[in-house]
């Protein structure tokens, strides 16, 4: 009787085990760029999440800013899921409108798969600034965005663009 009980429970969580991973393979591969606003002369903080379904030995994201009046100020992988790599090259062009970042895994172990932070932008508008500004994945020199598996093969994933849109300033009520 118990060992009937002992094989129930553990073929029971074989199942909901492979369950698990059938869901965790069957994500949408996909680099996800959040929106978000900015006043005149304001900051910004722009997340890029990304999910992968397989393990990865790295990524790499070029990315342009649409639009006028907007700049990147810097980048950080703090809190990401890459933050445990090492090699996280990160050029920001000298226009300050497009950069090329990612992670490559060398000794450590690969990404595994999921769905999470892969960096913050940190952006700035200057005072003439009042529209929309579009941020996309471009084509940078050699670069361009991709997902590499540990066996080498790359590919691209879904990619969801990301907007920063001009925020109005409140009006104190009297």
């Amino acid at each position: 009787m118990r060992i009937g009980i002992v094989t129930i429970i553990m073929l029971g969580m074989i199942l909901i085990s492979g369950a698990a991973r059938a869901q965790e393979t069957s994500m949408k591969d996909s680099l996800i760029i959040e929106k978000a606003e900015i006043n005149k002369g304001g900051a910004a903080v722009v997340k890029v999440i990304f999910v992968n379904s397989q393990e990865l030995a790295g990524l790499t994201v070029p990315l342009i800013l649409g639009g006028k009046g907007v700049r990147i100020d810097s980048i950080s992988f703090a809190g990401s899921r890459v933050e445990y790599i090492k090699m996280k090259p990160v050029t920001i062009a000298e226009n300050k409108k497009q950069v090329v970042f990612g992670a490559i895994t060398m000794t450590e172990d690969y990404l595994s798969v999921g769905r999470g932070l892969l960096a913050t932008l940190y952006l700035s508008a200057d005072s003439s600034f009042a529209g929309k500004c579009a941020i996309d994945t471009t084509t940078m020199g050699p670069a361009s965005a991709m997902y590499t598996k540990k066996d080498s093969y790359s590919y691209v994933p879904r990619i969801s663009s990301g907007l920063v849109s001009f925020k109005e300033p409140t009006k104190k009520a009297k």
